[in-house]
């Protein structure tokens, strides 16, 4: 059987790497002059800066994207986070491991979770019932996870998500950041013989036996199954049908900062519950200093409005309050919206990973299973291979 990956992003890079280990004969197309997406990096002055994605994977050595990693025999160390990750509330840094979690929250919670379970309630609606701790950590880590507020989502969206941090865990880091993830996968591609090309592709056609795609110089080449990581919409419009589904992104503004002393003392996340924009901040350098020259914090917000320099203003008053007293620079300050979104589907709206036409499946940011963004996109992968196997 022979497939097309269109894009090189995560998604795709991770279904080409277990189908070709599962025999499959791969082949993938990516437009950009670089591979990797929105999860991998380049060198800024002595600093691994991402293209998207945090130097952070969800669930660490525990959770989908490490399975689905291990299962393709991508050779990638994952540094778990310890602690899971700290809160800094009124001055003070309160540990949010799970079971140190503030006995107050921890039960209000899973009491307004019982009671509104079989409502679609949005929760927004939850935060205003929340002691103050509980309702500020919600937010930051909407805000961190999925740049969204408790205004954009529900409930039994975010739930799920919940079971699944219960089930795996806290984050951790990748030895090399994004890339090296990316570098692995590619060298299993490129072991079992299969081709990584830049080529652009301007149309997919599904014929009596098969598809026929079309690229931008011209050419034409035949494939059995069509994978595509470039999102419901982009794939719609190559297969030349109606939009199938209506899907609304989340908004973010990613800071990369360097620091002279050391701001954060773990490996772990800093959930900053006390700001206007910043959600949370790592030191990655914590986990991985080939990952910097020196202290390297990167820091996150979700956009609130469509104003991207008001957000990014909005952000940098609170990098100076959290910064106060500390030598620091900004060294990329990165805005991902549009066309180049943080996720093409705000948490739990991702319309999974099937198309109208048999034999084209979406992988990647709007295809995720129930989980936070990468280990979401490793889900929407498992499902996918799973589609294609049993189709056969």
């Amino acid at each position: 059987m022979k497939v097309a990956v269109i894009g090189a992003g995560l998604g795709g890079l991770l279904s080409a790497s277990i189908l070709s280990e599962m025999g499959y004969s791969v082949e993938i197309f990516e437009k950009l002059p670089f591979i990797g997406g929105r999860f991998t990096s380049f060198k800024y002055r002595g600093y691994e800066i991402t293209t998207g994605a945090l130097h952070m994977i969800p669930h660490g050595s525990r959770g989908p994207l490490a399975e689905l990693l291990r299962k393709a025999g991508a050779k990638v160390e994952i540094i778990d986070s310890n602690p899971y990750g700290t809160a800094l509330y009124g001055g003070e840094e309160i540990d949010v491991n799970r079971r140190r979690m503030p006995l107050r929250s921890k039960v209000l919670f899973a009491l307004l979770c019982m009671k509104n379970w079989f409502r679609e309630v949005k929760l927004s609606e939850l935060e205003r019932r929340l002691d103050d701790f509980s309702a500020k950590f919600l937010r930051a880590f909407l805000g961190w996870s999925f740049s969204i507020t408790p205004e954009q989502t529900t409930l039994t969206k975010i739930y799920p998500v919940y079971r699944s941090i219960l089930e795996h865990g806290g984050p951790g880091v990748p030895a090399g950041g994004c890339k090296a993830v990316v570098d692995a996968l590619v060298d299993v591609i490129r072991s079992n013989d299969c081709a990584i090309r830049k080529l652009k592709v301007s149309a997919i056609r599904k014929g009596n036996c098969g598809f026929s795609v079309y690229f931008e110089n011209g050419d034409t080449e035949k494939f059995d199954i069509i994978i595509s990581n470039i999102g419901h919409e982009e794939t719609a419009k190559l297969m030349g049908i109606k939009k199938y589904v209506k899907l609304e992104p989340s908004r973010g503004i990613k800071y990369s900062i360097s620091v002279r002393q050391p701001f954060i003392e773990h490996t772990g996340v800093l959930f900053t519950l006390n700001t206007r924009r910043i959600s949370g901040m790592n030191q990655v350098t914590n986990a991985d200093p080939n990952l910097g020259k020196g202290n390297f914090l990167m820091a996150h917000q979700p956009m609130l409005t469509s104003n991207v320099k008001f957000e990014i203003s909005e952000g940098l008053k609170d990098l100076k309050e959290l910064l106060k007293g500390y030598d620091y620079e900004i060294l990329a300050i990165q805005s991902f919206s549009d066309g180049w979104p943080v996720n093409r589907a705000i948490a739990g709206s991702d319309s999974g990973c099937k198309t109208p036409v048999s034999g084209v499946y979406v992988v990647g940011d709007g295809a995720k299973g129930s989980d936070i963004e990468v280990d979401g996109i490793a889900l929407g992968v498992k499902d996918t291979v799973e589609y294609i196997r049993k189709s056969l």
